[in-house]
């Protein structure tokens, strides 16, 4: 009896390899993303996010679950987990079909969670965000600090809910405008305000609250987790797309082996577009009189530069570096011009109309299809004086108007570029969320993104 058991017992036994146990463990337990705070960890972007990566949303549901209740939420949770779960139960009569092309929702779960084959082997999506404006000064970095600051920062430290994703961001710097100090103010402002939220009692030193210098030893550890590469082309933003996760892996390098990469941010991805349009238009002057079986034989070897093939190149990259890391993207373009190309009318709460900008992708193919939410961003302008003004009555406006100044405030977009395009639920979720839009507020002390309003 004893060995009929070992037999049944050796025949279950199922040999894998290192690959596949790796291979298994990075698809069963995900990074460390917040179901409760969502993938980019600010609530106004993650909303809108949601809006485009859901392919199906019941009709009598709010747009986002993040414009929901902490009891709804919960509850959707449980339902998408015991959906999941019954999907990947062969025995189970509320077995359904994975369609091939649904986005997935996996990734927002908690990292302790484990999913069944027939869930964990379905292509993921993670967030791919572009913002845009048509002049510069218009707030794209600013928002890129805030995202970068969220995501190193600890969740907690000491009795402070700090509301970090504790993770790793790598930075390419292809402006060359990175500002260590001003990232500095930025996340050190979002300490400062989650200790406005304590008690006073508990911001005492005796009481076991943090000092001033405990705070910025934290700020600057946090820091240490933003990894900046300053290419000099676009050839030189490729080669690091490449080279990143043998980058990462080289724990001699840096200290960030505890934390997953939760971004990618690249500012800007515009940065070199001209000059690769000159070098691309350089190499297509050189094959005339070529024949175009040695023209492509170069191709093949890359060893001239075409603007298309590099362009597809880099979003392959990115969309690799995802797979792997299951990171977010998020970069920023500039469009020439000056203004939005067209626009189209949006409803706002209270029955007023406004107008939502519409800016034609900066980047050609396959840019321009990459992003899942694509922002457009401007500082709210102050209205000149009339024509007809008084010096008394500009005297008298003037300290109103430095006021309105002063508070810094920008606005954030959805692109409505394609818009005949969205699909009809896509379109009625960026309308019921403000028409696409919420405001951002940039001071010397720090950036400011409100919750979306409950």
């Amino acid at each position: 009896m004893a060995a009929s058991l070992g037999t049944s017992s050796l025949a279950e036994v199922h040999l894998e390899g290192l690959d596949q146990v790796l291979h298994d463990l990075a698809n069963g337990y995900q990074s460390s993303v917040d179901y409760e705070s969502g993938p980019l960890g600010v609530p106004a972007l993650d909303a809108l996010l949601e809006v485009f990566m859901l392919r199906a949303m019941k009709s009598n549901e709010p747009a986002s679950r993040f414009l929901q209740s902490p009891a709804q939420r919960e509850q959707n949770c449980l339902d998408d987990e015991e959906m999941l779960f019954r999907r990947g139960d062969p025995d189970s009569e509320a077995v359904m079909p994975v369609e091939p092309d649904s986005i997935q929702r996996e990734a927002a779960f908690p990292s302790n969670v484990f999913f069944p084959d027939s869930v964990r082997r379905r292509k993921s999506t993670y967030p791919v965000v572009e913002i845009s404006s048509s002049l510069s000064a218009a707030g794209k970095s600013q928002m890129l600090y805030f995202l970068t600051a969220r995501m190193v920062l600890p969740r907690f430290y000491q009795n402070i809910l700090i509301g970090g994703q504790e993770a790793t961001v790598v930075w390419i710097d292809a402006d060359d405008r990175f500002d260590a100090n001003r990232l500095l103010a930025v996340a050190r402002n979002i300490v400062q305000r989650a200790r406005q939220t304590l008690d006073p009692d508990a911001l005492n030193e005796d009481a076991g609250g943090p000092s001033d210098e405990d705070v910025e030893a934290v700020l600057t550890s946090a820091l240490h987790h933003v990894h900046v590469f300053r290419p000099q082309s676009s050839s030189s933003v490729l080669a690091t797309l490449q080279n990143l996760d043998s980058y990462l892996y080289d724990l001699s390098r840096h200290s960030s082996a505890s934390r997953s990469l939760q971004m990618v941010a690249i500012d800007s991805a515009t940065a070199f577009y001209w000059q690769d349009r000159l070098r691309d238009e350089t190499a297509r002057t050189e094959e005339i009189g070529r024949s175009r079986a040695e023209v492509d034989r170069e191709r093949e070897k890359k060893q001239s530069f075409y603007l298309s093939d590099v362009y597809a190149e880099m979003v392959s990259e990115l969309k690799r570096l995802q797979g792997r890391f299951r990171c977010a993207v998020v970069y920023t373009t500039t469009v020439a011009g000056g203004r939005p190309a067209n626009s189209s009318s949006s409803s706002e709460p209270g029955g007023r109309y406004c107008r939502a900008p519409a800016l034609k992708p900066a980047l050609p193919a396959p840019w321009g299809t990459f992003p899942i939410l694509r922002l457009v961003v401007h500082r709210d302008a102050v209205r000149s004086f009339p024509p007809a003004s008084s010096t008394q009555d500009v005297k008298r406006d003037a300290p109103t108007r430095q006021s309105i100044i002063n508070q810094g405030k920008f606005s954030a977009w959805v692109n409505s570029w394609d818009r005949e395009e969205w699909p009809r639920r896509v379109a009625d979720g960026v309308d019921w969320y403000n028409g696409g839009s919420f405001p951002f507020y940039v001071r010397e002390s720090g950036i400011e993104i409100p919750p979306p309003d409950r």
